[in-house]
């Protein structure tokens, strides 16, 4: 029997192939962990849910059943806009502006924030409802200049002209009198109008007179 010595050419190509084997088994033990097939990543599967006696509810069936009537948006948290099925962000914005305007008038205020989604707001406003008895007082008779300026309809001028007008004349009484501040586009007096209708009943209220 002859020994057949391999040359170092052979030995090298040998541990080559041997290499790119032991590569390809590894490559795909890996791809298989992290990289399932592409039937099980991306085709999307409803949750099960399962009944008190244990019976499987079907998943389309599910979400047919969570379909929502409506939603008061000034009394609404997180967790009631989450069913809108909109982006958690958007969900921040939205609570954040009506922390900031004292409450929402309208649903359409929503489009005031910055870069809302139309497409979002058109799928959700049906099912948006809006109770204005539970907006807040702008503040015209007690905030300061400054917190008036915090409201999104108030720039810092128009604020700045509605503490001098109180200052000189006293406490603001109703929209006509209110509207008699020059400074103050028209555009913003009708915007501000549900607000301050709680501003003059407030003062109704303390003072007897009609608002």
């Amino acid at each position: 029997m002859n020994n057949q010595v391999l040359s170092r050419d052979q030995r090298v190509s040998i541990l080559i192939w041997i290499s790119l084997a032991a590569f390809y088994l590894t490559y795909k033990e890996i791809a298989a962990f992290y990289y399932p097939t592409s039937s099980i990543v991306f085709q999307y599967a409803p949750p099960v849910t399962v009944n008190a006696d244990s019976s499987i509810v079907n998943p389309q069936e599910y979400f047919t059943k969570e379909k929502i009537t409506s939603i008061e948006i000034n009394s609404a948290d997180s967790n009631d806009l989450i069913k809108l099925k909109i982006p958690s962000y958007l969900i921040s914005k939205i609570l954040l502006y009506r922390d900031q305007l004292g409450g929402y008038a309208s649903s359409f205020q929503l489009l005031e924030i910055y870069h809302f989604p139309e497409n979002i707001f058109e799928r959700i406003h049906p099912l948006l409802k809006v109770n204005i008895d539970l907006i807040q007082p702008l503040g015209i008779n007690s905030k300061s200049e400054e917190e008036m300026t915090l409201h999104p309809y108030l720039s810092y001028k128009e604020a700045k002209a509605l503490a001098l007008y109180r200052k000189n004349n006293g406490l603001i009484q109703n929209q006509e009198e209110f509207d008699k501040i020059i400074a103050i586009a028209t555009e913003t007096k009708d915007r501000l109008k549900p607000y301050l209708a709680k501003d003059f009943q407030s003062y109704a209220n303390t003072t007897g007179k009609s608002p």
